[in-house]
């Protein structure tokens, strides 16, 4: 008798065992095709172009633009914008001495300004005035707000009253929400006849 509680008790045991087996050996093949299937996911997406998870080749670094040293005419001037109207380019120049902005074609002059040489890659121009050139970039646009100028509430003052000698000043005023509303008196009109 004791021989068959314990081969019942064992074959209880291999059947738990082999069930656990087959639990972990189905979780394993599972996991590994749905990592299969994600790594093909993005080669077999129909959203992405053709060739987005091939290895794209990196461009070559680009040589450093050379660092332009702004002379005295460049603290002066400031070149603002470029307009191609009809074939030939105008250039929108802002004088910070005299507070005045300026369109000038490409190789003419205005008040002494002499624009001419644009550079349609790098932006600048060069630009003569008073017997001496220089270069100028255009400036580019700064996603900055402008700063805003508060000004600050006056606060009124009230006047000061003369102190005067033997006049009592009257410092116990009642506050305005206790103040009395006059009784208001309804008058009827006389009746005139017999």
């Amino acid at each position: 008798m004791m021989f068959k509680q314990n081969t019942t008790a064992f074959s209880g045991r291999s059947r738990a065992g082999l069930g656990d087996r087959l639990l972990l050996l189905f979780s394993l093949l599972s996991s590994t095709a749905l990592c299969s299937a994600a790594s093909n996911l993005e080669s077999n997406s129909p959203f992405l172009p053709h060739g987005y998870s091939k290895a794209k080749p990196t461009p070559p670094p680009k040589p450093a633009p050379q660092p332009m040293i702004n002379g005295p005419l460049a603290k002066e001037l400031e070149f603002r914008g470029v307009v191609q109207l009809q074939g030939t380019y105008q250039f929108s120049l802002f004088s910070k001495k005299d507070n005045r902005s300026y369109w000038i074609a490409e190789n003419t002059s205005e008040e002494g300004i002499n624009v001419g040489n644009f550079d349609r890659e790098a932006m600048h121009i060069t630009v003569t005035r008073n017997g001496r050139s220089e270069q100028l970039t255009l400036l580019s646009a700064t996603d900055k707000p402008l700063p805003v100028v508060r000004t600050r509430p006056t606060t009124a003052k009230a006047p000061k009253t003369p102190n005067i000698p033997g006049l009592k000043s009257s410092t116990n005023k009642k506050p305005a929400s206790s103040r009395s509303v006059p009784r208001r008196r309804v008058i009827l009109p006389k009746k005139s006849g017999p």
